[in-house]
């Protein structure tokens, strides 16, 4: 299927939902009915089923999303809205009762203009509003509608109820807000309470929801105009979606990411001047909207777009101008790709905890990670096991949709990736990236470490690799990515798109990016806290670590498969150069008085010891001897016997090689550091004794 026919069937499959406010995980969610939007209202009327004014009020931010009847002929010259407009259309008596000064009119010929505008929207509104009245699928609550704007009295209304106040000049002023919107602008909807006795049984049984006071919500309404305003579709072509013949879409909907997307759309042609050459088609028809080009079915398009709005809304991931969305067919909960191993499992956890916290939000950066207590570790037989529970409840006819989405300008939105998969290859593929990538992970939250096993997020990740300390606090610096005069991150999106098809598909991983992560680890020096630096290294490591397992299935001569956990039987020259810089960090490490912070000799020199260990070892070995005297002799031996052995391990010709080092040394750097602060039963009684006589404090 393609996206639109994925979409179409997603609505189908959904449909009873429509037009249905549900809460879901504590938002308001609501499938949109077809030839239906959403609009924010400032102003709410109510009247009774004949007509007659009841109260008027402002609302509030919270309460004021609305459904609204939004036919396809609002872009075509029809500017009223079928039932809840502004104040502007409601209004009749809107020019005798405010007083408009038109204080943004350029001149008095600007103001008769607008003047004139305001004068014929009344009109326009109110015989709008008399077809659906007149027509076979008129409803009781709309006629009353009717019944009440055709007196003309809404504004008088207003200002009695003191949703309009006058000024200190007692002149009610178009310069007057309401909720921070202008008089004509200010949006209203209505409320209609009937005189109907129904027992709360029958209404809280009501499906339909025809006993709500709120037009809106009403479900009767909803079908009464989708009824109405097909039946004044009468021209039909082609859907080059569908194939079928049927009322054809003039324009297609916006607000697809969200409330504030009001411009983007997905499926447009307007280029009516200097457009681009269309052979022997017809150009758009300006009075019907129609195009001999391409032709997109209304219900089609309001289905699939539709349908889009709600499944980002229910489950999509929007930020910096990344906006993706993945579903299962059934709408069965499944892991997000983009997610941490850790988040995956939380998720599916008793304990409910939230996603962890990612580096430029809440990560509390300790210097001292031994006073942080480690209370949460999630390995790899656990994530497994989460993910056996989702494959559990998964049928053979499951499938799985992930679908990207970006704008490049603000008026055009394009899919820039779009694939359907079985649902049990999608978690295959997810549970070999996380095993291929696996290493030991870090976060922090409630001043508590956590750690897990597996691979990190995929904006953990850009941030890893492309951001940069940021802030003014130097105790607590965060990592942040750069970003653009839209406020969009470029790098984050670059991310997101070049890493989801090594998740989805079990694509190879970019090599650029593994390179950027190696250098970014080699660096400590750029981090002020020790926590950064630390997220950096095991996420650098866990690119690492997939290069080489790539390698390794295409039965590449370098490939391998890493452990988490010191090998002793590596020769490999990369990595053994990475056990001696750990063993190095460490000799001098473990000197310092409780609660130092000094950068290691080690550390100083990563950089330059990544280009060229060789002659760089030999100056941090030197550097070495004042540290290794101030250890008991038993210590000092520990780590003269701990280099020689590793040592032994080289070949000569490569030890003393001008090369660079690869990735791998971060790996051995890492799995060394880890092997030489296991306590007590990892670790030497030389070291522990070492501890206890200098009082030494983990970094």
């Amino acid at each position: 299927m393609n996206w639109v026919s994925s979409l179409c069937a997603l609505y189908d499959a959904n449909a009873y939902r429509a037009g249905e406010v549900e809460r879901w995980k504590g938002k308001d969610l609501v499938l949109l009915p077809i030839g239906y939007d959403t609009m924010e209202a400032q102003v709410e009327i109510h009247i009774d089923q004949n007509g007659n004014f009841i109260r008027a009020r402002t609302l509030e931010k919270d309460e004021a999303e609305t459904l609204v009847p939004y036919p396809d002929s609002r872009a075509s010259g029809i500017k009223a809205l079928p039932l809840f407009d502004g104040l502007s259309y409601i209004a009749g008596d809107l020019l005798e009762t405010v007083t408009f000064y038109f204080s943004g009119a350029k001149n008095e010929k600007d103001k008769k203009k607008k003047k004139a505008r305001l004068r014929e929207s009344f009109p326009l509104y109110i015989a709008g509003l008399k077809a659906w009245c007149e027509s076979p699928f008129s409803h009781p609550k709309v006629a009353a509608i009717y019944h009440y704007v055709g007196k003309q009295t809404v504004a008088k209304n207003l200002i009695d109820s003191q949703v309009l106040v006058a000024d200190e000049n007692s002149i009610v002023s178009d310069k007057i807000k309401i909720q921070n919107a202008s008089v004509e602008k200010a949006f209203v909807r209505f409320r209609v309470f009937t005189n109907d006795n129904n027992s709360p049984d029958s209404i809280l049984s009501d499906p339909d929801n025809a006993h709500d006071s709120a037009v809106w919500l009403d479900k009767t309404v909803q079908r009464s105009f989708i009824a109405y305003y097909s039946s004044t579709l009468h021209k039909k072509d082609l859907c080059y979606m569908t194939g079928e013949h049927m009322p054809i879409a003039k324009t297609n909907p916006v607000k697809i990411r969200g409330k504030w997307d009001t411009k983007a759309k997905l499926i447009s042609a307007n280029d009516e001047s200097n457009f681009s050459y269309r052979g022997r088609f017809n150009t758009k028809e300006k009075k019907t909207g129609y195009n001999e080009a391409l032709s997109i079915g209304y219900n089609t398009s309001q289905k699939a777009h539709n349908a889009l709005k709600w499944i980002i809304r229910r489950q999509g991931f929007s930020r910096d101008g990344v906006c993706l969305v993945a579903w299962e067919n059934a709408l069965r909960d499944l892991p997000n790709f983009h997610d941490s191993a850790a988040s995956i499992l939380a998720k599916v956890s008793d304990d409910g905890e939230a996603d962890e916290a990612e580096f430029e939000e809440e990560a509390l950066f300790e210097e001292d990670e031994a006073d942080v207590p480690v209370t949460n570790y999630v390995s790899a037989a656990k994530f497994n096991a989460a993910l056996d529970g989702y494959a559990s409840k998964l049928s053979d006819i499951s499938n799985m949709v992930v679908l990207a989405l970006d704008s490049a300008t603000p008026g055009r939105l394009a899919i820039t990736y779009y694939k359907e998969l079985k649902s049990s290859r999608y978690l295959k593929n997810l549970r070999t990236w996380h095993e291929s990538c696996c290493w030991k992970h870090e976060y922090i939250r409630d001043k508590e470490l956590k750690v897990y096993e597996g691979m990190a997020s995929i904006p953990e990740i850009a941030l890893a690799i492309y951001g940069t300390e940021q802030g003014e606090d130097k105790s607590n610096p965060k990592i942040k990515l750069s970003k653009n005069s839209d406020n969009k991150s470029p790098m984050l999106v670059s991310a997101f798109e070049r890493l989801r098809p090594c998740i989805i598909e079990g694509a190879a991983i970019p090599r650029d990016m593994v390179r950027a992560a190696v250098l970014k680890a080699s660096n400590p020096l750029a981090y002020e806290a020790k926590f950064n630096y630390r997220k950096v290294l095991h996420i650098a490591c866990s690119m690492v670590k997939r290069l080489y397992w790539e390698k390794k299935q295409r039965n590449e001569r370098e490939g391998v498969i890493f452990k988490m956990e010191l090998d002793r039987s590596n020769r490999d020259r990369s990595y053994l150069y990475g056990r001696l810089l750990a063993v190095a960090e460490r000799v001098e490490r473990v000197t310092y008085e409780k609660g130092e912070t000094r950068i290691t000799n080690a550390e100083r020199y990563m950089q330059a010891f990544s280009h060229a260990p060789f002659r760089t070892w030999t100056m941090i070995w030197s550097n070495l001897q004042p540290y290794m005297r101030q250890l008991k002799p038993s210590g000092r031996e520990f780590y003269k016997n701990l280099v020689g052995e590793i040592t032994e391990q080289f070949k000569y010709e490569e030890r003393i090689s001008g090369d660079p080092l690869d990735g791998k040394y971060l790996i051995g750097y890492d799995c060394q550091r880890s092997e030489l602060k296991r306590k007590p039963n990892g670790q030497s009684s030389s070291e522990e004794e070492n501890k206890k006589e200098n009082n030494e404090g983990e970094e």
